[in-house]
């Protein structure tokens, strides 16, 4: 047995199809199943049933929690000598949300790269509840993800603390607010009162994500009850909605990097910020307890900060 056999039956663990798993290893179907093959006959058990499709059985449902715990640890030794060596190789792995990535990697990754060129990144994107499985399963050496971060045993450093922010189509601040537009836009920049668009529809990210249970919250306190015409998994199509003039969204300040480039159907948006205490978001990393860190994950924590500092 060795470390790529466990991989490669994890990766067949994972997909359940020799055709993908081949695939994504980048080696023949043929090879894979050898790979399999020797690694049954060496621990002498089935671990998949072949028919009426491929799953896995109970002594293949044991080695997936063992072999996940076996190349965890020889990674986490890897990046201690590494450490001590101060030959950085090896990977990140970073689990974020699509749109948290997207407002902060394009800053963080080319000087990353730079300061470690020898160390591989790999990404994760999912909601919070799908980077803590990642992070709880050691498929990921961190996340940046909004608090709370639910999982037993997870360390986290603060990153940013987040504003909440209103993002309203200018033609909807217009033509609910007439020859007042301009005096609200000057209030509102201060502090919107969200009772004043309660006859606006609204656009929002699907219940489940971190942000909505916030936003959520802010309704219920405020009996507040919004016309919500579209509900998605992705807050950059929640912007691109309210710039297109469609509905009012909702999305802590940093996710306003990722507003899409007007377009000639473009309306522009106001952005009011909501100044409740209870609308802002701690944003941090978070990483297992007890689990090593390597230095480059630990840089990555800091490069965000500046980051996100700057």
């Amino acid at each position: 047995m060795n470390f790529q056999h466990l991989k490669y039956f994890l990766m067949v663990a994972e997909e359940l199809n020799i055709t993908r798993a081949a695939e994504r290893l980048y080696i023949s179907q043929q090879s894979l199943s050898n790979h399999i093959g020797n690694l049954e006959r060496e621990l002498d058990v089935k671990l998949f049933t072949r028919s009426p499709k491929l799953s896995l059985t109970y002594a293949g449902g044991l080695l997936v929690d063992t072999a996940t715990q076996i190349l965890d640890l020889h990674s986490q030794y890897l990046s201690k000598v590494g450490d001590i060596n101060k030959q950085y190789l090896g990977v990140l792995r970073v689990g974020i949300s699509h749109t948290c990535g997207l407002a902060l990697l394009p800053d963080i990754l080319p000087q990353f790269r730079a300061e470690f060129p020898q160390v591989d990144f790999s990404l994760f994107e999912g909601n919070s509840n799908q980077l803590e499985d990642e992070l709880s399963h050691s498929r990921v050496d961190l996340i940046i993800c909004f608090q709370p971060i639910i999982m037993e045993g997870a360390a986290t450093v603060p990153l940013t603390e987040q504003q909440l922010v209103m993002v309203v189509p200018k033609t909807f601040t217009d033509r609910l607010f007439g020859a007042q537009a301009e005096e609200r836009r000057r209030q509102f920049a201060q502090g919107a009162d969200i009772q004043a668009f309660e006859q606006l529809p609204f656009v929002l990210i699907k219940r489940g994500n971190r942000t909505r249970s916030i936003v959520d919250q802010y309704f219920s306190r405020y009996f507040f009850k919004p016309q919500l015409i579209l509900e998605t998994e992705n807050t950059v199509t929640t912007l691109a909605m309210a710039q297109a003039g469609i509905g009012v969204t909702i999305c802590p300040e940093l996710f306003l990097r990722a507003i899409p480039a007007p377009t000639p159907g473009s309306v522009g948006v106001d952005l009011f910020p909501l100044t409740d205490p209870s609308m802002f978001s701690k944003l941090v990393a978070g990483y297992r307890e007890g689990r090593y860190l390597s230095h480059f994950g630990q840089r990555f924590i800091e490069m965000a900060q500046e980051t996100l500092r700057r």
